[in-house]
C-alpha cells in the first residue's frame, strides 16, 4: 500500500495577520486533521511572496480523499479556510512512489 501526499497552495485574504492564520491552522490540525483515519503528518510553509503550501501525508489515497471531503463540512476547519483567498487555491493529491 502506497502513502498519499496532499498539497494545497494558496494565498491569504487581504488583511489577515500571519499569527491569526497560524493559530487557526493549529486549531484545524489538532481539532480535525490529526483525528482523521490515515493522518501521518502535516507541514505548512510560506514563501517570500506570501504564497503558502500545506502538505499533508496520508496512509492511503482513500484516507486523503475522505478527509478532504469531511474537511469542507467541519467546524474545526472553517476558521482557517475562511482566511484563504478561494481564487488562489490549488489542490493536488499524489501517490508516493518511494515508500
Amino acid at each position: 500500500m502506497k502513502n498519499a501526499l496532499e498539497i494545497a497552495s494558496f494565498k491569504l485574504k487581504g488583511g489577515i495577520a500571519t499569527e491569526d492564520f497560524l493559530n487557526a491552522s493549529v486549531e484545524m490540525e489538532d481539532g480535525f486533521a490529526k483525528k482523521q483515519n490515515g493522518f501521518i503528518k502535516r507541514t505548512l510553509a510560506q514563501n517570500e511572496s506570501g504564497e503558502w503550501v500545506d502538505v499533508v501525508y496520508w496512509k492511503t489515497m482513500d484516507d486523503a480523499t475522505k478527509a478532504m471531503e469531511s474537511a469542507m463540512k467541519s467546524p474545526a476547519c472553517a476558521p482557517m479556510f475562511g482566511m484563504i483567498d478561494d481564487a488562489s487555491i490549488k489542490m493536488s493529491h499524489f501517490q508516493i512512489q518511494n515508500l
